[in-house]
């Protein structure tokens, strides 16, 4: 590590380390994730001449394009005061990519020791989460609240799955970079990372884990359908032996769910959830301010109004949360037709433009910058706040990733 730092410009120091252990900041928490972004500006300012040159290019514009009508959607706002702190962060945001761009685009031979870094960060959290599992607490002491949940360095704040979701493809992406001759071992660790993440007990983040893994591996692997069936078949079998042998996660992942095979097992499933009720509420939201909705960061409080009230409904006591755990539902309901056909142009656009450079460069990890983002947008599953510190965080840091390396010249 001492010797990548001496090799580079004095000036790239700070925001080398910055991006290097971003990764600990989400571990760490919101005000960390915020100096962060506080630091990288300091940064931006100091090397803003060498900045401003890489303001003008596509993927930038799209964001900035973002940005604008999120801003507009201020206007509409039933409470600006609540919105515009929120909107305005994306100025953070923008200011982490053009940073980031500078810094991997000047230091190109840099990019692999940056993701070093971030896998064994992500390896620490994944030996953290196994000791958890064996023994009921994390390293550091702490027990999650909730059996079948798992806590590790992130205490009461259940959301370890959410990181290991964000970070996950890097790691195989170093794995494979670094060792392409160990195939069979690397097939092995993405069968035990897809097992962890069960364990995680998060089932959302491990449906979008199980999805991004076994695209991801079918892509550099070029596993034939059959291999790739037989292997899923395993796996499946594997998890529903230990669904067994453990009631936590039985009910959990068993019970909870097999209502909605059920008649009417959607509707009964909405009806009786703390999902379904945020997201029947976010509809309704919706309905009243189909434009621009209620403004950023206003669910939580338009969804207590007693218009939304419907005593005779299960739901009703539940309906209030600060989002709905549903991105398409949050933009829908926040931002209304306006913000979500702008928020799609930006997410589509910009994943067009990642996907044509990874056909060229065919970097490991571009594609999974790339495939974290089409897993973190899939429909119906919920999801943390889009616009949050923490859930944005994970985000935005790949979407960083993914627009850096679209602007990086690979070597053959």
């Amino acid at each position: 590590m001492k010797l990548n730092y001496l090799s580079l410009p004095k000036n790239d120091w700070l925001t080398f380390f910055l991006l290097s252990s971003f990764p600990i900041s989400i571990i760490l928490g919101n005000f960390f994730i915020n100096l962060y972004y506080l630091l990288f500006t300091f940064n931006f300012m100091f090397n803003f001449k060498q900045n401003k040159f890489f303001f003008f290019n596509k993927i930038n514009y799209l964001l900035i394009f973002f940005f604008c009508s999120l801003l507009l959607t201020v206007f509409f706002s039933q409470n600006w005061q609540n919105s515009l702190p929120r909107v305005i962060k994306f100025v953070f945001i923008f200011i982490l990519l053009i940073e980031s761009q500078r810094l991997v685009c000047n230091n190109e031979e840099k990019i692999n020791f940056i993701f070093k870094i971030w896998s064994i960060i992500f390896a620490s959290v994944c030996f953290d989460i196994v000791f958890e599992i064996i023994f009921g607490h994390n390293l550091l002491g702490f027990t999650s609240y909730m059996p079948g949940r798992i806590a590790s360095f992130f205490g009461d704040e259940l959301v370890v799955g959410a990181f290991f979701h964000g970070f996950v493809l890097y790691f195989v992406a170093y794995s494979f970079s670094n060792y392409p001759q160990n195939k069979n071992l690397i097939v092995i660790i993405i069968i035990i990372l897809i097992m962890v993440s069960f364990f995680i007990g998060e089932r959302s983040n491990f449906l979008k884990v199980f999805f991004s893994l076994f695209i991801f591996s079918t892509i550099i692997f070029k596993i034939k359908p059959l291999k790739n069936f037989l292997i899923l078949i395993s796996v499946i079998l594997i998890m529903t032996i230990f669904l067994n042998f453990n009631e936590d996660y039985k009910i959990r992942y068993y019970d909870q769910t097999k209502q909605i095979f059920k008649n009417n097992g959607v509707s009964h499933f909405f009806s009786n959830s703390q999902y379904g009720a945020h997201q029947i509420v976010a509809y309704k939201i919706f309905k009243n301010y189909p434009l621009f909705g209620v403004g950023v960061k206003n669910f939580r409080t338009e969804s207590a109004k007693k218009i939304y009230e419907e005593k005779n409904k299960p739901y009703n006591s539940w309906r209030q949360a600060t989002h709905p755990h549903q991105l398409h539902l949050e933009f829908l309901s926040e931002t209304g037709i306006i913000g979500y056909i702008s928020f799609l142009i930006f997410i589509l656009s910009s994943v067009i433009i990642g996907i044509k450079k990874y056909l060229i460069s065919k970097n490991l990890y571009l594609l999974s910058s790339l495939i974290f983002i089409a897993s973190s947008v899939l429909p119906i599953l919920p999801s943390g706040s889009f616009l949050s510190t923490f859930s944005g965080g994970i985000f935005w840091i790949n979407y960083v990733i993914m627009c850096v390396l679209t602007l990086v010249k690979f070597k053959d």
